[in-house]
């Protein structure tokens, strides 16, 4: 299964990257995690990982499977529901514009016992992960957006 949104966020590139990179300030822009810390010594690139408090699901391990610069980054993520056999997502950044970005997110999710994995994936986890990345993009561009008019100001 994959999900896969994207939101346009009036800042630009290098503001958004520098905020979306900052793995464990996941705390301070999204309600769905209510603490963030690193687990690893580096804390950014492939090798560095973080541990967040989901509320209502509990604890979620990500580490860094891939990192570009000023692009995009892939996290593996760990401690899902049983059904959950592999699962990994992040973020993709586009300038449109000199204060314009793209911000993609995504997730790839590969469940098991089929066909029960299945009929979870299109009745359940699919609708609940679509309307989870919208309210996450939108806090994240509510963030960037503030940071940004408080700069300038």
């Amino acid at each position: 299964m994959k999900v896969e949104k994207k939101i346009e966020i009036d800042a630009p590139l290098d503001l958004v990257w520098d905020k979306i990179s900052r793995l464990t300030d996941i705390q301070n822009w999204t309600q769905t995690v209510t603490k963030a810390h690193f687990h690893t010594e580096a804390e950014r690139g492939v090798g560095a990982g973080r541990t967040c408090e989901v509320p209502g699901f509990g604890t979620l391990v990500e580490n860094v499977l891939e990192w570009t610069e000023k692009e995009s980054y892939t996290l593996s993520l760990e401690g899902l529901p049983f059904f959950i056999k592999k699962a990994y997502g992040g973020w993709r950044l586009e300038k449109v514009g000199e204060n314009r970005t793209s911000a993609t997110t995504f997730i790839n999710m590969e469940t098991g016992f089929w066909p029960l994995g299945a009929l979870m994936e299109k009745f359940m986890l699919g609708p609940q992960l679509n309307k989870t990345i919208k309210i996450v993009q939108s806090e994240f561009k509510a963030y960037v957006e503030r940071a940004l008019s408080e700069n300038v100001a």
